[in-house]
C-alpha cells in the first residue's frame, strides 16, 4: 500500500511523504503506482523547475519525500497552490482505489 503523508502548519503545506507501492497488479503494469508517480514528480518537477523553490527533496523507489520548512515563507506560500494540487490528485486516487493508497492530512 501507498502512504501519503502532507503536513500542514497553519495553512500551508510544509512536507509530503510518499511510501510503499501500491501491488494492484504486476510490477511494471500498476496504474495505481503510475499514477501517483505520475501526479507526485510532475508536482516536485513543477516546484523546482517552474517556481524555482528549492525544497529538500529525496526520491528513492517507492519513496518521495519533499520538506519545505527550511524555506523562506514567502517560497512555502509560492508553492501552496501545486502542494494542494498534489494533496487533491492523491486524494482522487484514493477515492478510486482506497484499497492500494492512503492519504493522511497531519497538523503540526
Amino acid at each position: 500500500m501507498i502512504s501519503a503523508i502532507f503536513k500542514k502548519d497553519s495553512d500551508n503545506i510544509i512536507s509530503v511523504n510518499l511510501s510503499g507501492h501500491a501491488e494492484s497488479v504486476d510490477e511494471g503494469y500498476d496504474m495505481v503506482c503510475s499514477a501517483v508517480s505520475a501526479v507526485s514528480l510532475t508536482i516536485a518537477n513543477g516546484v523546482t523547475d517552474v517556481l524555482g523553490v528549492k525544497p529538500a527533496i529525496s526520491l528513492e523507489d517507492g519513496f518521495l519525500s519533499m520538506d519545505f520548512r527550511q524555506l523562506s515563507l514567502e517560497d512555502i506560500d509560492k508553492c501552496q497552490t501545486l502542494l494542494e494540487t498534489m494533496l487533491i490528485g492523491m486524494k482522487s486516487i484514493e477515492g478510486n482505489y482506497g484499497d492500494y493508497i492512503k492519504v493522511e492530512l497531519e497538523e503540526v
